[in-house]
């Protein structure tokens, strides 16, 4: 916080109360704390820009409209003013980099003009009083203040820059001895056979601008001591005032002070009448933004104005200007003088001349082939000016593709190659090109001479040209592959809609699927301490669960020779896995259900080996068909809770009796119900087992076991599928469905589910 200026601080107090008295249902008083909090924030301007401020002036401005908007409880158009009246001083100092200081002149004006056409609305509409009106004004006057103030600054700038400076490239800088921001004077020639000077002239201390102009060298100043640049800025301000501003944003280079600019009148870059009501008074003017890259041999090599956006604030286009300084210092200074020359070294000379034709004729060659790959490439090449867009060079691709000569092209820029609506985009993406060095972008489409729209996927990427920073962009016609994108969206959307239909019918076909099962939860009118826990792999299963409590209407002697009594009940539970899962094993299911549905109570074994005659008709009734194998696996039991008496039959799969932590297993016989007549039906065996008070029984089908999962992604198995359940014994049933659900999808992670879940457990 000790960069930050106390009025910014006094901001966010004033912000603080105002949102409290908001929160309590006051509103004059709040609107009023916001202007005077927006004011507080912005005074921090001329001193230190940060984001802290930025969203100080913002949150005033909310406040300020959402102080008169809530009065009214209708759509916040005042704050939406109040918002583009907050643009007006922050975006363009936010956002530096892209805007610049000329750059997008019309943005202050038009944030101006939409703030006023939103509150003039608002208060039209909805039927603001008199403080709708009047509390916004010293933020609409500011803001008109303001734009006028940075258009006319922006013209000054532009106005004397375009005119150029004395020192121009090419020539010898001037002499200067100022003082650093330590008192210490400094003068040019110190530097001279040392060093390359990178000179930037800054407007002052005041200026926000400056202030990331800055600190945007001094982010790459370790690159330029790297290659022997030494950075230094010139300012108007004393030489305090630059020592407060080195130690204020973290410089290491030194600003040097020319309080009464006659470096800046000597170099050319003195605005001597400024208008500006924002800054600070300077009886000399003040200067212009401008940089100036001087060679060790005091030669200027580079410089740049206010008027190319952008320029002056990447330093990046500078470095392969100075990859050339040091070689072309070497060749100034090491080539012997004619004058001074012996003649004993004539032939030494003629055979340097000879190696430097050579050299010439190398590069030629390495020119040529370089040339004929660009000539020949099937993509178009375009070499754009950074600043206007103008068209530098292009290759045989780009006039097939547009339509124009070489000789056309070169009298054309980027924007005349682009649809007039796509003006904006067109500058954006060369500020984004610039910023980044590169971009790969496809939104906008190139106009031919003919005026057909061409679709192209472009590439664009900084590089210098003749010495100045240029972007290159490599087009291709995309309109063959959008042709195709376009035939694939079309079978997609096919495939997608079919899709939606097969998804609608299974969704259906679950529902009828799920009609026809009996709820799970009826268990418990039958069996209290019970549970079913079923986990279907997709919509719909292959696996299902059945029961049915008969009550004995007359005194029966099953085929084992057990005497159900008249008046006696008897449970009848089966866990079925059918062939399959998804929709072939639902179709199997709703066959097994209806099978189960029309047995005849009798026991266990004749119950399957119903099952097993029924399958086979039901399934082989056309004899033109291929005779189907599929059929079902399943564990049955009969439960006669009066006498505590259990009667087990199974197909494939068996059935678990704990009991005093013992875990007792019910073989299932090894063959399926099934559907197939190849192999001739044998008897299922019924099992009987005398109950005990607090055994529990368990039928389940094999998707538990075999799911993969773990830590090695290997199967669960029955082993420890048996050690789960005696673990999990003295929990009541349902905490045991629970239990045996967190395991299994703790298990399973991110692994699919491999099949079908069904486990039910009944507790006598």
């Amino acid at each position: 916080m000790n960069r930050i200026h106390p009025t910014t601080a006094l901001a966010s107090i004033l912000s603080a109360i105002a949102i409290i008295l908001l929160a309590m249902g006051f509103t004059l008083v709040p609107s009023v704390l916001g202007i005077l909090a927006f004011f507080a924030a912005l005074r921090e301007l001329p001193v230190y820009t940060s984001t802290y401020q930025f969203v100080m002036v913002s949150l005033a401005c909310i406040i300020t409209g959402a102080s008169i908007d809530l009065s009214y409880g209708h759509f916040p158009l005042t704050t939406v003013a109040m918002l583009f009246f907050a643009a007006v001083p922050v975006i363009r100092i936010a956002f530096f980099p892209v805007f610049s200081y000329t750059g997008y002149s019309w943005f202050e004006p038009l944030m101006t003009a939409l703030g006023i056409a939103s509150l003039v609305a608002s208060n039209l509409i909805f039927h603001h009083d008199w403080t709708a009106w009047v509390l916004p004004l010293p933020l609409l006057l500011f803001c008109i203040g303001f734009a006028w103030g940075t258009t006319n600054d922006k013209n000054q700038l532009l106005k004397s820059a375009r005119g150029g400076y004395r020192v121009q490239t090419g020539k010898p800088a001037d002499e200067f001895e100022l003082p650093d921001q330590d008192g210490h004077k400094v003068r040019l020639s110190d530097f001279r056979g040392k060093r390359h000077v990178l000179l930037i002239f800054v407007r002052g201390d005041w200026c926000p601008g400056c202030h990331m102009m800055l600190r945007t060298y001094e982010k790459n100043n370790e690159k330029f001591r790297s290659k022997n640049v030494l950075v230094m800025a010139i300012g108007p301000d004393p030489v305090g005032v630059n020592r407060n501003m080195v130690e204020k944003l973290g410089l290491e280079f030194k600003v040097l002070s020319d309080e009464g600019q006659r470096t800046a009148m000597v170099y050319g870059v003195q605005l001597k009448e400024y208008d500006n009501a924002f800054a600070e008074k300077y009886e000399e003017g003040i200067p212009l933004p401008a940089s100036f890259l001087i060679d060790k041999s005091g030669i200027v090599r580079y410089v740049s104005r206010p008027d190319k956006v952008g320029e002056f604030l990447n330093p990046s286009l500078i470095f392969p200007i100075v990859d050339q300084l040091d070689s072309s210092f070497r060749r100034h200074h090491e080539t012997p003088s004619t004058e001074l020359a012996p003649a004993r070294d004539s032939a030494v000379s003629k055979e340097e001349l000879k190696d430097f034709e050579q050299t010439i004729s190398n590069l030629k060659k390495e020119l040529n082939r370089y040339e004929s790959i660009i000539e020949q490439a099937n993509d178009s090449m375009i070499v754009i000016d950074i600043v206007d867009g103008k068209i530098h060079q292009s290759n045989p691709s780009a006039e097939a593709l547009l339509g124009y000569s070489r000789e056309e092209l070169g009298t054309l820029t980027l924007f005349n190659l682009h649809p007039a609506e796509f003006l904006n985009e067109s500058s954006k993406i060369v500020a984004d090109v610039w910023e980044k060095g590169g971009l790969i972008y496809t939104d906008i489409p190139f106009i031919t001479k003919s005026g057909e729209l061409v679709p192209v996927e472009c590439s664009a990427k900084v590089a210098p040209f003749e010495g100045r920073p240029a972007i290159v962009i490599y087009a291709r016609d995309i309109r063959e592959r959008l042709e195709m994108e376009r035939k694939i969206n079309e079978q997609r959307k096919m495939i997608d809609e079919k899709n939606k239909d097969i998804t609608d019918s299974i969704e259906y076909s679950k529902r009828i699927q799920r009609s026809i099962f009996i709820d799970k939860e009826e268990l418990k009118l039958h069996a209290p301490e019970s549970f079913i826990l079923f986990k279907p792999r997709d919509v719909v299963s292959g696996d299902f669960y059945w029961f049915y409590n008969y009550g004995i209407r007359q005194d029966i002697t099953s085929s084992t020779g057990w005497h159900y009594k008249q008046g006696s009940h008897v449970l009848v539970v089966a866990a079925v896995d059918c062939t399959g899962h998804g929709v072939p094993g639902a179709f199997m299911s709703i066959i097994g259900n209806t099978l189960l549905n029309s047995m005849t109570l009798d026991s266990a074994g004749t119950t399957l080996d119903y099952l097993n005659t029924e399958l086979k008709k039901s399934l082989n009734k056309n004899s033109e068909d291929i005779p189907l194998r599929d059929g079902m696996d399943i564990g049955l039991c009969y439960f006669d809770m009066e006498h505590q008496r259990l009667e087990f039959a199974g197909a494939n799969n068996p059935a678990y009796v704990v009991r005093n932590k013992e875990l007792i297993v019910l073989a299932a016989d090894k063959q399926p119900i099934t559907a197939s007549t190849d192999v001739a039906a044998k008897p299922f065996t019924t099992h009987v087992f005398q109950l005990q008070q607090g055994d529990t029984v368990y039928l389940f089908t094999d998707g538990f076991a075999d799911q993969f999962g773990g830590e090695k992604g290997k199967k669960f198995m029955y082993k420890r599928f048996k050690e789960t359940l005696l673990e999990l014994q003295d929990k009541p049933m349902e905490a045991q469905r629970e239990a045996l659900d967190t395991i299994f999808e703790d298990w399973k992670g991110a692994l699919e589910q491999v099949d079908d879940v069904l486990v039910i457990g009944i507790r006598v």
